[in-house]
């Protein structure tokens, strides 16, 4: 792998190299080249991964737009991670890797293994659904609505799970409010 800094850019870190996926058996399944690009601020932001093998159609329905940036996660936890540091090392082993191993799942059985998000809207919903574990998307409104009202600590949660705010969404309210602005 390589480093780059690009100056006067939002994401001018840039690790450019090959990740080679292998399964648990030793069996080598491909070798990509990949640039990720990190964030000015880095180790916070989240990472942009860029796939430049294009053994994989390069479209939404594959997770990769047609410039070559890959949707590695759901719209929330790229949210939630922005917020957090990240290494390189850790990208590549939480991200890069189990993207490019969900690709290759993909060509040979004919779908992601653990399911995917749909794109754009319809993905900040399922992001929602399933961190308030309802598909009734009136009551996800009513409960973002909730999150607005000031509320303390000791305050039950806006999400109704009869737990305090502090051991519930507190820590993620700053995170959910950011993705709700989309809808």
């Amino acid at each position: 792998m390589n480093y780059v800094f690009i100056e006067g850019f939002e994401y001018p870190h840039l690790v450019k190299g090959e990740i080679d996926i292998i399964d648990r058996e030793g069996t080598p399944w491909g070798t990509f080249p990949i640039s990720v690009y990190f964030h000015l601020n880095y180790p916070k932001g989240f990472a942009i991964l860029r796939d430049r093998s294009e053994v994989f159609p390069w479209e939404e329905d594959w997770h990769i737009s047609k410039h070559g940036e890959c949707c590695v996660c759901s719209p929330l936890e790229k949210i939630e991670q922005s917020h957090s540091r990240i290494t390189v090392l850790s990208f590549l082993e939480d991200y890069v890797i189990p993207f490019y191993s969900n690709q290759i799942y993909r060509r040979e059985f004919g779908s992601y293994k653990n399911g995917s998000y749909s794109h754009h809207l319809e993905g900040v919903w399922e992001s929602l659904e399933e961190e308030f574990n309802t598909k009734d998307r009136k009551e996800i409104r009513e409960i973002l609505n909730r999150m607005g009202r000031d509320r303390g600590r000791n305050d039950p949660c806006f999400c109704s799970s009869g737990k305090k705010f502090k051991h519930c969404h507190l820590q993620k309210k700053k995170v959910l409010e950011e993705l709700s602005k989309t809808l």
